[in-house]
């Protein structure tokens, strides 16, 4: 069980966050980065996101303010150093911040992580794990819900949607639940349009990449009686 008290107790006794997830990130790390940056901002706390990666081209509908900034050791690491909290989502492995971690580690800010991996290590002051959840977005919602009701609007619904809709392979895989169902109904009645953020994580692709795509299955091979098949992307 998620100590949802202890989170609330975090938020409240500090002014200063920083947000940060994997490298590489994806609709569940963007988008529960922006939808806890929101609701930061809403509580009028100084809040910065701080990833080591770039935004993916396909995410950066969920960041229309251009939130998120790309770390940069000269400009960003006073700014990790002094935070009251850095909040590490998504992630339960310190070394997948990459360019990060050094500064991570020497801060003496309290290191909170919110996640829904299995096998964490111990990198942090504070975990909120679950692996029951599908998503850390799932585990920001039950948070918000329960504290922050009010502060639910279409802002942070569609990253929050964004992050469970993209973490449960669009509502296939096993932890699937009735639970996040209903909670994604809750999200579409605050504002959420699915086929909106389908269209924008999926079907808005480069044609660069559907060029490496085509490229990439001219190389298919199977073995084993057609049990296995591969590709060769150099």
């Amino acid at each position: 069980m998620i100590d949802h008290y202890k989170l609330l107790t975090i938020i409240n006794e500090n002014n200063s966050f920083v947000l940060t997830s994997h490298v590489n990130p994806d609709a569940d790390a963007i988008g529960s980065e922006i939808a806890l940056y929101n609701l930061l901002n809403k509580l009028e706390k100084k809040v910065r996101i701080i990833n080591h990666s770039a935004t993916p081209y396909n995410l950066k509908f969920l960041d229309e303010k251009d939130s998120i900034e790309k770390f940069d050791q000269n400009i960003h690491s006073e700014i990790i150093l002094s935070s009251d909290v850095i909040f590490l989502l998504d992630l339960n492995n310190l070394s997948r911040v990459v360019s990060m971690q050094s500064i991570i580690s020497k801060s003496s800010s309290l290191k909170v992580c919110i996640d829904h991996h299995q096998s964490p290590e111990e990198f942090a002051d504070f975990y909120f794990l679950d692996t029951d959840f599908a998503a850390t977005g799932e585990i920001l919602l039950d948070f918000m819900k329960k504290y922050f009701e009010d502060f639910i609007t279409k802002e942070i619904a569609i990253p929050l949607y964004a992050a469970i809709m993209t973490d449960t392979g669009s509502f296939r895989f096993e932890r699937t639940t009735p639970k996040l169902h209903r909670d994604v109904a809750y999200l579409i009645e605050k504002g959420v349009n699915p086929f909106s953020i389908y269209d924008q994580i999926y079907d808005q692709s480069r044609f660069s990449k559907i060029k490496l795509l085509g490229k990439s299955l001219t190389t298919i091979n199977l073995l084993y009686k057609n049990k296995l098949a591969y590709m060769i992307i150099t």
